[in-house]
This record gives structure tokens, sequence and C-alpha cells, in this order.
């Protein structure tokens, strides 16, 4: 496992960094900690958290990206946030935010969006299931609150 590397453009094969930031990453078969780069691109490999422009994710994993634009292959990330567009194909996002995100044959938990365009997805949490969620966690809280008041 490499530890930081600072260069314009980095190619990680079947090989492990712990922090990258460059002008273009790509990565095969292989892991990035932390990424900083413009263009980041990952084939079957992940990242844990990037700040990029673009990120382009085929057969791969994301934990947390802050990106531009997104796109995700038969792929699965945990929090994207992109200021332009995201496009899901076949994968999975528990959380995703974005001006516009374009969703095919995938499982979502929260959207966030302006826009969305969709075909075939399982959504995790819709508004019934979200407010029972809500209310669910308001309760909890409520309860809580009293127990620790008493003591």
């Amino acid at each position: 496992m490499s530890d930081d590397i600072v260069a314009r453009d980095v190619v990680v094969r079947q090989g492990a960094a712990r922090s990258i930031t460059a002008d273009s990453i790509v990565v095969r078969q292989g892991g990035v900690a932390l990424a900083q780069a413009g263009q980041l691109a990952i084939s079957q490999g992940g990242v844990g958290l990037a700040s990029t422009e673009t990120l382009e994710v085929t057969a791969g994993g994301v934990g947390a990206v802050l990106a531009s634009d997104v796109e995700l292959t038969q792929s699965a990330a945990q929090i994207v946030i992109a200021r332009q567009s995201v496009e899901i194909d076949q994968g999975a996002a528990a959380l995703v935010v974005a001006s516009e995100a374009r969703v095919r044959d995938s499982a979502i938990g929260v959207v966030i969006t302006s826009r969305f365009e969709g075909d075939n997805n399982r959504v995790l949490f819709g508004p019934r299931a979200a407010l029972a969620f809500g209310a669910g966690v308001g309760i909890v809280m409520l309860v809580g609150r009293a127990i620790f008041r008493r003591r």
C-alpha cells in the first residue's frame, strides 16, 4: 500500500493507496482511501472518500463522493453529492443529492434532486416509509429526553 501520492496523472492497478491528489486518477482492481482529482475513473475497485469534478465507477464501490458529475455502472455508493448530475445504471446508493439524477434498474435509499428520471428502480424510503421513520425517531428522542431529565 502506497502512502500519500501527489502527481499529475496516477494509475493504480491491483494496488492500494492511502491518499492521492492528481489531475487524473485511474483505478483498476485497486482502492484508494482518499482521492482528490479533476477526473477519477474506477473499474473493479473502490474509493473511500473522493472529491472530484467527474467520477466514473464500473463494478466498484464508493464510500462518499463530492463531485460535479457522477456515473455509477453496476456499482454501489453510500453518499453521492453532485453539483450537476448523477447517473446510476444497475447500481445502488444510500443517499443521492444532485441537481438532476438519471437512474435505471437500481436501488436507492434517499434521493434529493430537482429533476429525477428513472426506470425500473426500487426506492427504499418512499413518502410513507420516510414519515414512519421520522415519527419513530421523534418518539425515541422524546422518550430519551424524558428519561435523562429525570436523572
